[in-house]
């Protein structure tokens, strides 16, 4: 496993989100000892924020910039987060996620990954409703199609693609919490190059306990979104020992199936709350406890 974390975790100024260029975000995770990043791609596509990049005439540009400032820094991205719709992942069959605007976006996210040397980007799966409610079988249709067309282009473009377990709790409630369906259309898409991403604050606040949710996934995770929680309902993203789960229980899984890839921090609001001007001490914290992590020392009874 490689340590990596998300750019979002300098992203925030006093819990406003969007307001840190992507190329601050790569040297300050850099001096805190990050030499895997995780290329938070869905925050540059906000429309009408302070960063938005890709959202920009210029977003090509920007992305050769962030790959060759990470070149000269030592850093590498081979993990990413696609584009995912602003208005939500609820839709009615037949529609787009975000209709042309949200495919546009999601081509950008494959190009500049791309571009970044990304080895596995995260996608969500859209959640279809039918009358107004859950439609667990129109959702796997309309899923299997969908990324089963784009899985074609990340492959053009030389990019892995890791569908992401979400949330049924409080105001989120997606059939694909359910982590065997997850792992069911990952497994009817039928591709080595397709896999799943588990989110660990998704899996407790969906009523699963993280590490069976990582054994569950086995041989297909591709890539991961640590994070901690209380399981109340809000999605926390927290610093782990933060909130409940079990960070023994869920590195141990990570090393029963072998995973491989990067064990990433998505923990943006350990920072979020606090001036930007102070973030990085937090960050070169959130560094040294995910070299605990992975040492072996949190498994130790």
């Amino acid at each position: 496993m490689r340590l990596s974390t998300s750019t979002n975790l300098f992203n925030f100024d006093r819990s406003v989100p969007y307001e840190i260029p992507m190329e601050d975000a790569i040297l300050t995770l850099r001096k805190a000892g990050y030499t895997y990043q995780d290329a938070n791609l869905c925050g540059m596509c906000r429309p009408g924020k302070k960063e938005s990049s890709l959202t920009q005439d210029d977003w090509l540009e920007r992305a050769l910039r962030w790959r060759s400032l990470a070149d000269r820094e030592g850093v590498s991205f081979l993990q990413a987060h696609a584009f995912f719709a602003v208005k939500g992942s609820n839709i009615s069959a037949g529609s787009l996620p975000d209709g042309e605007f949200g495919e546009e976006m999601m081509r950008r996210s494959v190009l500049a990954a791309e571009v970044l040397g990304v080895k596995w980007m995260v996608v969500h799966p859209v959640n279809i409703l039918t009358d107004g409610h859950n439609d667990p079988e129109a959702s796997f249709r309309y899923n299997l199609e969908y990324y089963g067309k784009w899985a074609e282009f990340f492959c053009k473009h030389h990019v892995g693609m890791a569908i992401e377990n979400m949330i049924s709790a409080g105001k989120h409630n997606s059939v694909w919490a359910d982590i065997d369906r997850l792992c069911a259309l990952v497994d009817a898409i039928g591709r080595d190059d397709v896999g799943v991403c588990i989110d660990t604050g998704h899996a407790n606040l969906s009523g699963f306990k993280a590490e069976d949710a990582i054994r569950k996934a086995g041989h297909r995770l591709r890539a991961t979104h640590i994070n901690d929680n209380h399981a109340n309902g809000v999605d926390e993203h927290l610093a782990p020992y933060m909130g409940n789960i079990d960070w023994a229980a869920v590195v141990k899984a990570l090393r029963d199936i072998d995973y491989a890839h990067d064990f990433s921090f998505e923990t943006h609001h350990l920072t979020s709350c606090f001036p930007a001007a102070i973030q990085p001490e937090l960050i070169r914290f959130s560094y040294q406890l995910g070299c605990y992590l992975l040492s072996g020392e949190a498994e130790k009874p």
